[in-house]
């Protein structure tokens, strides 16, 4: 019996460790009181990012359902211990991750609504073997979390099970079809449920942001060889992420052009990188790493300047018609172990700033900004608004209206 992650019975066997026999015992003692709760309540909804998050397109879209529509049967698994908790908790419905009630939501839920593949599930990597191969009988709901530049096993309709799949814009929805396989018919191109809060109503004129993206190479998150986690460690201090990053943290030109005209830098590394945070330092005060608890839409809000590299985060900043330019210090070595550009998408043809391979011309391109008043140039104001669909406050509106249809 082949598995949808390519994988035999027989080789996910040999990989099973106690977590997942726990998971696995947990799945089979939740299931006949979830399938009770299921006939008693047969349109339970779930929406999920991941353990310790709300600040996604899932959190908004359980946002707007719990104003909206209080009415109806809509839950939110997180951790009580994590930072975003108390966002949740005020709206209601809110369970506790990986409790037991998480569980039988599992086999209750009619719908579950998620912004990437696997995470939110009680136990990720049981429950979603079941899901995707339908041993349990739910519609997923792929609300994204990224723009899709080419293929990607989160996107692939052979790697997932997707009923539905919301897109950022038109391009990308032609992507995940041709690309990705997934039936044009499930793939709606509407835009973000994050999108309708997106506006200049926190934006600070004096504040720069630098938002790298992590580099998957460098992981050692799951790793359980003690040798080969010090040696991903040695690996990433010996990397070019790191002394780039490092680089710019220090620079003299940096410090003294914040100096002068009285403007800050907010750091925030991807939540992955956050592990590393301790080696990154910066001799400027205007220089600040922001923790991982940090809220990255209001980050992106009161930002007047963005760097960045390859991260989607660009196109909610982007989306507000706001500067920005794309480092990109190791695009080859990014190309080929990480994430590749396909044809229909290339930073230098379609991104919303230029792409700029050394700091000097970061740094040029930041200066030349500020003294046009931290303004988007026309060539890129232009891209942004033939890429977006619409600029409106109804992605959310929108979004319930399809699930619902289901």
């Amino acid at each position: 019996m082949a598995f949808s992650d390519g994988l035999s019975l027989k080789e996910h066997l040999q990989i099973v460790t106690l977590d997942d026999l726990v998971g696995f015992a947990k799945v089979a003692l939740s299931f006949v009181p979830g399938r009770m709760l299921r006939l008693r309540t047969p349109d339970i909804w779930v929406v999920s990012e991941t353990a310790d998050t709300a600040r996604d397109n899932g959190y908004w879209f359980f946002r707007y359902m719990r104003k909206n529509h209080p009415e109806r049967p809509v839950y939110y698994p997180i951790r009580s211990t994590s930072a975003d908790y108390h966002k949740v908790q005020s709206l209601g419905n809110v369970v506790e991750y990986g409790s037991f009630r998480h569980f039988v939501l599992y086999w209750a839920a009619k719908t579950y609504i998620g912004t990437t593949k696997q995470h939110g599930y009680p136990h990720e990597r049981v429950c979603m073997l079941l899901a995707l191969n339908r041993l349990v009988k739910q519609k997923y709901v792929f609300l994204n979390h990224g723009f899709a530049r080419g293929y990607s096993k989160i996107t692939d309709a052979l790697a997932t099970n997707y009923s539905l799949f919301f897109a950022m814009s038109e391009l990308e929805k032609k992507i995940v079809v041709n690309l990705n396989h997934q039936p044009p018919e499930r793939v709606h191109a509407i835009g973000f449920c994050r999108h309708d809060n997106l506006n200049d109503e926190l934006l600070d004129k004096r504040l720069v942001l630098f938002m790298p993206t992590w580099r998957m190479w460098l992981d050692y998150r799951h790793k359980t060889d003690p040798q080969e986690i010090e040696e991903t460690k040695r690996a990433f201090l010996s990397s070019s992420y790191y002394a780039h990053i490092q680089e710019l943290l220090n620079s003299k030109r940096l410090a003294t052009f914040l100096d002068d005209n009285d403007l800050r830098m907010i750091v925030y590394l991807h939540g992955y990188a956050q592990i590393h945070a301790y080696n990154f330092s910066s001799g400027s005060p205007r220089i600040e790493l922001a923790p991982r608890e940090e809220d990255v839409q209001t980050l992106l809000k009161r930002a007047a300047y963005l760097i960045t590299d390859y991260s989607s985060i660009v196109f909610d900043y982007a989306y507000m018609k706001k500067p920005c330019c794309y480092y990109q210090f190791d695009a080859q070595e990014f190309t080929e172990h990480q994430y590749a550009e396909s044809e229909y998408y290339t930073y230098e043809d379609n991104g919303f700033g230029p792409v700029l391979t050394t700091l000097d011309e970061v740094l040029d391109n930041m200066e030349e900004s500020f003294e046009q008043g931290f303004v988007m140039p026309e060539l890129y104001r232009q891209r942004v608004e033939s890429f977006f669909p619409s600029f409106g406050t109804d992605h959310c509106q929108q979004t319930f209206e399809i699930i619902d249809k289901l």
